[in-house]
């Protein structure tokens, strides 16, 4: 095989990280329940712990807007960050009902993105 072929079929490796769950705003374990459902159905990342080395993604998920999880030593791990802070994803503003669905559209557009690079 190739090594470009072997590249392409590389799982991208996605990292969570949780902030302290002191204020949350938003149900964090419903977020990471869908990672993980996202990781089963789509077979082109998987889930590793933020410990880990060569991390392609890292969603940092905040319960408030504080966003007390989003440090610079947890966005050094990877090569591109995710963060839900309450109600936004990315910075932006996200209505509760959109929130999982928005997630899973920011998600997929950064791995689609990484599969170019």
């Amino acid at each position: 095989m190739s090594a470009s072929m072997s590249q392409s079929k590389r799982k991208a490796r996605v990292a969570l990280k949780y902030c302290g769950s002191c204020n949350p705003y938003v149900d964090l374990i419903k977020i990471a329940h869908r990672l993980a459902e996202m990781a089963e159905q789509r077979r082109d990342f998987q889930l590793v712990p933020i410990s880990e080395e060569a991390i392609d993604v890292v969603v940092i998920l905040c319960g408030c807007p504080r966003a007390c999880g989003n440090k610079e030593e947890v966005r050094a791990r990877a090569r591109e960050i995710l963060v839900i802070a309450g109600y936004s994803i990315g910075g932006r503003p996200v209505p509760d009902s959109c929130l999982l669905s928005t997630f899973e559209i920011e998600l997929s557009s950064i791995l689609e993105r990484s599969k170019l690079s």
